[in-house]
């Protein structure tokens, strides 16, 4: 049993976090409708509860290598390679299945060297895995960053829009060495002051605000607010393997994207031409969902998919059962 609902006026802060992470307690409070003191109060005790949380993660500015892998256990062991593999940090999520796998594997290489060593060689030496298929990953065309809460109608969102425009990238250059620094803290603490990244690398304010500006301009780092699923009004996580021939792939992958349901849409060069994951209020609606692909992209092929059971890590974070941040 849950013990706790986010009520309204929680998901409308969680809203507005999704569109601006950063932003002051004191931008936010005219659009919430609380004041700042109430905010900062109210994002402290969702933090420490583990019912939400920001995260951060290499963004289209870094290099990295990304792939899906699908794996099958043996019954027993289907625990033991979850804890196992949960330990590796190229492991981003892990996702424990109902349908044709057990485990949705995301993951997050810096290179095709470094993913080919972990298919081939971590995965096999991983006791109780008995198959696995990787999709390696071609174009990210979306992902949880663009997906909402829709607590905030769009007037509100313009106003935040508006009051918090995206800064531009600054014309003086900060050191490698700087910028890595910005990034290393910002993995720890999302929301870290300008005055604590200049306290903590030894810089002067304006240095720092540089360095972090830059950092966010070429998307070398995404931030990006979660939410325990289970405790919101979309607690169903659904996995779909698709097959769009290949003169319709971006096509059919364009439109996917516009879905609000959708967390993730991927083009891959695996077995599948496109890998997606969505949000849903009931697992009913998956039919409602199906239908309504088949109507409008009779080119694409749901040929499986994967209800969700679990997610014991989630963008690199340990998850209690109910999804819950272990803090």
């Amino acid at each position: 049993m849950q013990d706790y609902d986010l009520d309204e006026r929680d998901l409308r802060l969680l809203h507005a976090l999704q569109l601006r992470p950063r932003a002051p307690w004191a931008a936010l409070a005219p659009v919430v409708g609380a004041d700042a003191v109430t905010l900062a109060r109210r994002w402290n005790a969702l933090q420490e509860s583990g019912l939400a949380w920001i995260t951060s993660y290499r963004g289209p500015g870094a290099k990295y290598t990304g792939a899906i892998v699908e794996i099958a256990c043996a019954p027993s062991s289907i625990a033991s390679v979850t804890e196992d593999l949960a330990r590796d940090d190229e492991v981003l999520t892990i996702d424990q299945t109902a349908g044709g796998r057990d485990l949705v594997v995301t993951l997050l290489c810096s290179t095709d060297a470094d993913l080919g060593r972990f298919v081939l060689d971590r995965l096999p030496a991983v006791s109780g895995i008995t198959s696995t298929r990787t999709h390696r990953g071609i174009r990210l065309l979306a992902d949880a960053q663009r997906w909402r809460l829709r607590s905030l109608p769009e007037r509100e969102i313009q106003q935040l829009e508006m009051s918090l425009p995206h800064a531009a990238a600054p014309q003086r250059g900060v050191s490698a060495a700087v910028e890595q620094g910005v990034v290393d803290i910002l993995r720890i603490d999302a929301r870290a002051s300008l005055s604590r990244i200049s306290e903590e690398l030894g810089v002067s304010p304006s240095i720092a605000k540089n360095a972090l500006a830059t950092v966010m301009a070429g998307k070398r780092l995404v931030l990006r607010l979660e939410v325990a699923r289970t405790y919101t009004p979309w607690p169903v996580a659904v996995w779909y393997f698709l097959r769009v021939p290949a003169t319709e792939v971006e096509n059919v992958a364009a439109k996917l994207v516009g879905l609000e349901e959708m967390r993730l849409v991927a083009t891959t060069g695996g077995l599948y031409s496109i890998l997606m994951n969505v949000w849903l209020r009931r697992v009913e609606d998956m039919t409602v969902l199906e239908r309504q692909l088949g109507e409008r992209l009779p080119f694409a092929e749901i040929m499986d998919r994967s209800l969700v059971l679990r997610t014991p890590k989630h963008m690199g974070q340990r998850l209690t059962p109910d999804g819950r941040r272990i803090v």
